[in-house]
């Protein structure tokens, strides 16, 4: 049998009637009106009773249930499945990867949830099919979705099945998603940008920059853009190379690297070479990291502030607000440049 839920909707209140919804149900748990397993009503029902649009109740009911107050039982209906009504957030995190300075996002993300609620970490490797399936398993299980999505249309398709005012969007996939919803980003493009701008003197002394980008996928195309700007807008002798080893490295370049592994090639080489880091060769490795602080007296590194992302996240669903936030960029300076 079904328990009935007295639903007094405030329409002064700027309190939105799903919320109302939840409350209500909330405080007849509280007074022990409502216990686990109970039935409560049908969408259709609280429909008919209140004169509210399915969508309504279907936003208070999905919210409920992501939170683990209630369940669906196919072909029954809705049950009390717990009684602790002040469960927090429970979000899910869909990155990448983890690496180094992706692992500060997390821990700064994770400390600043305060206790008030709870994460799921997932990887998707960019691999399609496992980002479909994750996404897909976990509709419905969670008050958030905070996504590093990867790059193209079926990836976007796949996010647009997820409750819509549920899902933020983190470090990358600014351009893409933009006008869809919340973010904390990277601005690849302008970031690159500013900080050789801000520096355009001290890369005076360097005969010839060098970007290199294993390939072109949506990140990397905007970091190039960016670099190809400054050095065009600077008369800069410049290059973008997709193959690091396949460069004639010479005394008086300056690589901008973006993969790791194409630093330590760079390092060795200069080893190899007898050219002096910082004056015969320059290097600038992208995504700060405490092992680039100690290598070879140290690694020149720009990166955004990972930590500072993890905790605007966290900051943005605890309240309750839908920002479009791009992330700090900073440059660490070491001998290196």
């Amino acid at each position: 049998m079904e328990k009935i839920i007295d639903i007094r909707f405030d329409e002064n209140k700027s309190v939105p009637k799903y919320r109302q919804i939840i409350d209500a149900v909330a405080a007849k748990i509280k007074k022990g009106e409502l216990k686990k397993g109970d039935r409560i009503p049908s969408l259709n029902m609280l429909c008919r009773q209140y004169k509210l649009s399915q969508d309504t109740v279907m936003t208070a009911y999905n919210e409920m249930k992501a939170k683990g107050i209630i369940t669906a039982q196919v072909g029954k209906g809705y049950y009390i499945q717990n009684t602790q009504v002040d469960v927090g957030h429970k979000v899910l995190l869909l990155f990448d990867k983890l690496t180094a300075y992706k692992e500060d996002l997390y821990d700064a993300f994770k400390t600043s949830l305060q206790g008030q609620g709870t994460e799921q970490i997932f990887f998707h490797h960019n691999n399609l099919k496992l980002f479909q399936t994750i996404l897909e398993s976990a509709n419905g299980e969670f008050s958030e979705y905070v996504i590093m999505p990867m790059p193209g249309k079926e990836a976007a398709t796949i996010i647009s099945e997820l409750p819509k005012r549920k899902v933020y969007i983190l470090d990358q996939g600014r351009e893409e998603y933009r006008t869809k919803y919340p973010y904390v980003c990277q601005d690849f493009e302008r970031d690159i940008y500013r900080m050789l701008r801000q520096h355009s003197d001290e890369l005076d002394r360097y005969k010839r920059i060098v970007l290199a980008v294993k390939n072109q996928r949506t990140t990397l195309r905007e970091i190039a853009t960016g670099f190809k700007d400054f050095c065009l807008r600077k008369s800069a002798y410049h290059a973008i190379s997709t193959d690091i080893r396949a460069e004639q490295i010479q005394a008086g370049d300056l690589f901008i690297v973006v993969d790791d592994k194409d630093l330590e090639y760079l390092v060795r080489y200069a080893m190899d070479h007898h050219l002096k880091l910082g004056t015969e060769l320059g290097i600038i490795s992208y995504n700060e990291s405490s092992i680039k602080g100690i290598v070879s007296t140290g690694i020149t590194t720009i990166s955004t502030d990972f930590a500072q992302m993890g905790k605007s996240m966290a900051e943005m669903i605890l309240n309750n607000k839908r920002e479009k936030t791009d992330n700090p960029f900073v440059i660490n300076r070491r001998s290196s440049f």
